[in-house]
């Protein structure tokens, strides 16, 4: 009776693909797989696969804490909510920080249009998923006014493959990393504020299968320069910071997004509140706001 249970399961199942089939034409354009027809592309994607970095300013924050973060994201025919979490390890004080994060929880509604172009599998373009775990690695080398003009740090970040539903395109399932170096250097100080400019130059990379369709596509690997601007404001417990970031992939595949973002953060005992509005520009056309809470747990002290 199982048996026969889980047949007729499948059976709806296939049934309820007829329509993804005929419109994508299956299984002639890429082979049987269906998910091989999934374009794995910033561009084609849901805003958390192949998140944009952040422009660091090369600051360490000697505190243990943990991020906990609201995003909502509009765009591309793609309305997306998704919580964000984030543990800052400080590993040496003012020198080097580990860090690991994830979301925990992502909803999406997505337009019929949209949900064709990405070939998703949802005949209803609404879903939830859990998206991916990652971490990474923040060490400062060169201190402004310690013999050197200006601060520096390398930093070397990496994704898992623990996001879900690659099927309605939201994770890759699939591999990314990235090496950065962060540049940034104080002007105009006075006794309670300051500037700070900030540039990143790295390496995105990342699995792809960047499918244009008729059999099928050879291209495995994406490789982007990564590379950025900003500048903050510091006053008091103030801060305004922005900046234009980018990677630029080679395929040419909606893989090259960039994006202007804007974060207002006000320091509190405790820990720090951030607002942030960040609009995508070539190949990602989203609006994302956001609100953060920092809790501090504990300082370290060498």
């Amino acid at each position: 009776m199982t048996f026969f249970a889980l047949l007729l399961f499948g059976q709806v199942q296939a049934q309820n693909l007829d329509w993804w089939d005929q419109l994508h034409n299956y299984p002639d354009a890429a082979g049987p797989d269906r998910l091989d027809y999934i374009s794995i592309s910033p561009g084609y994607l849901g805003p958390n696969a192949l998140r944009m970095p952040v422009l660091g300013n090369v600051i360490i924050d000697n505190h243990i804490s943990f991020d906990i973060r609201y995003e909502y994201h509009q765009g591309n025919g793609d309305i997306t909510n998704n919580a964000f979490l984030q543990l800052n390890l400080p590993i040496k004080r003012d020198k080097a920080m580990f860090y690991v994060n994830s979301i925990p929880l992502e909803s999406w509604n997505v337009d019929a249009s949209t949900r064709d172009e990405r070939r998703m599998m949802g005949i209803s373009g609404k879903g939830k998923t859990t998206g991916d775990i990652a971490f990474g690695i923040i060490y400062k080398i060169f201190t402004e006014k310690k013999n050197w003009p200006f601060n520096f740090a390398m930093r070397a970040h990496a994704k898992t493959t623990t996001g879900g539903n690659l099927a309605n395109a939201r994770y890759t399932d699939a591999s990314m990393l990235y090496w950065e170096g962060s540049f940034s250097r104080s002007f105009f100080e006075q006794e309670n504020s300051r500037f700070l400019g900030k540039m990143m130059l790295g390496f995105y990379t990342y699995q792809t299968n960047v499918n244009r369709l008729i059999n099928g596509a050879t291209e495995r690997q994406n490789d982007a320069p990564l590379y950025g601007l900003g500048l903050e404001y510091h006053h008091s417990k103030w801060q305004i910071d922005t900046d234009w970031s980018n990677y630029q992939g080679y395929q040419k595949h909606r893989d090259n997004p960039s994006f202007l973002r804007f974060n207002l953060t006000r320091q509190l005992n405790g820990g720090a509140i951030s607002l942030g509005y960040h609009h995508g520009l070539r190949q990602w056309d989203w609006d994302t706001f956001s609100i953060n809470y920092r809790i501090h747990v504990a300082e370290i002290l060498d």
